[in-house]
């Protein structure tokens, strides 16, 4: 399980820290960075994917968009803590822009307090694992350097780290547009923005189709079926089929409604062996009356799950012990720089939950005057932190 994300140089984070729950909602005023933080989960992914430049062009960016206009360093640092095994590891890297590549890199055990174990380390075009002789790398590669070794010669909780972080998934792409194109290659993934949704669904077989029917219908109880059937030039065409009266009626994706669509690529999602799913405006295009259904899925995955929302409706669907953990305030502070705070442990804030839901506490509270009020912390908090150093050195 990730614990946190540590991100610095990547567009508006500059020293940023997540910590992660199981299930975390990002909320905040637009343009504060929640969107910006699902990206760093899916740049996250790429490094060990090792397609830096390939997931770039899918979105049409390059390297020098990810860049922080608010640091002055060239490298794009971050890490990520991971739980494994009964140990907490903790994978930092140093992304070198102009070659695309963790030129420097580490993954180090936490014990005794401190961080001080390191069982993996990228210096100076030489890596070494725990303690062999350091091996020069004599290769070109993209990303961490973990995703061009072979399995064999990495040890259990270096390849855990490795295939956990590769199994990130973002969504915050979703488009019903490209959801409702044909497709023709087989994959196991939906694609950026679900543009590969039918050739994906063609993978449910059997009992996995039948689960996912089956809570289809918790949505939408007429449905029926939904089917992927191949056409001229090997094309898979989805379509679904409503039981209306005992009158069963096939429609053809193209037909099929925003919402339906998009609930059956989260729900899908939900019976894969991603390990961390990232949702951007999980409520857009879904019916009210269906968004406490969603949460609860959503909430009782497997997987860990990351949303962004605008909607105190998503907040209210969500026990107070739960909200208390999972719901993160997103701002900016006066220099630009993205920010985070669990919200309801924010004075005056937390307390609301004795008296109102969740979602009713989010829309009494002032955003902008919260802003305000955690850029103030941010700053006392960063004066004692020189203060105490201060100290040290005296």
């Amino acid at each position: 399980m990730i614990k946190a994300l540590h991100m610095s140089n990547f567009k508006s984070l500059v020293q940023f820290r997540l910590p992660l729950p199981k299930f975390t909602v990002l909320i905040g005023m637009n343009g504060s960075g929640k969107t910006t933080i699902l990206q760093a989960f899916d740049f996250v992914s790429q490094l060990m994917e090792g397609k830096v430049e390939q997931w770039l062009t899918s979105r049409s960016w390059s390297i020098g968009d990810l860049a922080s206009k608010f640091s002055s360093s060239t490298n794009i640092n971050g890490g990520v803590v991971y739980e494994w095994g009964g140990e907490t590891l903790f994978w930092l890297q140093s992304l070198n822009r102009k070659e695309m590549a963790c030129l420097t890199e580490s993954v180090s055990v936490y014990k005794n307090k401190n961080y001080d174990t390191d069982i993996f380390k990228v210096k100076d075009r030489h890596y070494k694992i725990d303690d062999k002789e350091s091996v020069p790398v004599t290769f070109t590669y993209q990303g961490s350097l973990l995703s061009q070794l072979r399995d064999s010669e990495l040890t259990p909780p270096l390849k855990g780290l490795r295939d956990a972080l590769k199994k990130i998934r973002s969504l915050e792409l979703l488009s019903p547009h490209l959801m409702r194109q044909r497709t023709r290659d087989s994959t196991t993934d939906i694609g950026v923005g679900g543009e590969r949704l039918s050739s994906f669904l063609h993978s449910f077989k059997g009992s996995s189709k039948g689960e996912l029917l089956e809570i289809l219908r918790k949505f939408y109880p007429r449905v029926v079926d939904f089917k992927t059937s191949p056409t001229k030039g090997g094309w898979k065409r989805l379509s679904i089929t409503e039981d209306f009266d005992g009158k069963y009626v096939e429609s053809e994706v193209r037909h099929i409604n925003d919402g339906l669509l998009r609930v059956l690529a989260l729900i899908a999602q939900t019976k894969t062996d991603k390990s961390l799913l990232l949702f951007d405006e999980v409520e857009n295009g879904v019916n009210p009356e269906i968004v406490e259904k969603l949460v609860e899925i959503l909430v009782n995955a497997t997987q860990q799950i990351v949303v962004t929302t605008h909607s105190p409706m998503i907040l209210n669907y969500l026990e107070d012990d739960i909200a208390r953990h999972s719901v993160m305030f997103v701002y900016k502070n006066p220099k630009g720089i993205t920010r985070v705070r669990p919200f309801f442990s924010i004075s005056g804030i937390g307390e609301k939950l004795e008296v109102m839901g969740a979602g009713e506490a989010f829309v009494d509270t002032d955003l902008v005057d919260l802003t305000k009020r955690c850029v103030a912390l941010d700053e006392a908090e960063e004066f004692a932190q020189r203060a105490k150093i201060g100290k040290t050195k005296a």
